[in-house]
């Protein structure tokens, strides 16, 4: 399953049971090594997925390999870890990466 795929079918469950994501607005941004974009956008109770997104400073940007992401997706990559080993860049507000997170796990079993 590609990237795309992948994060197209989490938005699927995610919006199937959306209960977690009530109240959320926001906006990520994943650039992916060696390339790839893509936006993920929380709003009114909804998550859709963008590829290359335009560029928004409000949104949180994820910066790492495809395969952390799909580690990620997974559940298996710690955020925090990552980001201290470089492994994972973010530009925006950390603590946003970390809801992203909960919200992963949250959806991944």
């Amino acid at each position: 399953m590609t990237t795309e795929e992948r994060l197209q079918h989490l938005a699927v469950k995610i919006n199937d049971q959306p209960e977690q994501i009530q109240g959320l607005e926001r906006r990520y941004h994943f650039e992916l090594t060696p390339e790839g974009r893509y936006g993920v956008f929380f709003s009114g109770g909804q998550v859709t997925v963008e590829t290359d997104p335009t560029p928004d400073e409000d949104a949180c940007t994820l910066k790492m390999s495809e395969a952390h992401l799909g580690k990620l997706l997974d559940g298996n990559l710690n955020p925090t870890v990552a980001f201290m080993t470089g492994q994972l860049k973010v530009d925006g507000q950390p603590g946003h990466a970390l809801k992203l997170h909960q919200i992963l796990k949250t959806y991944s079993n």
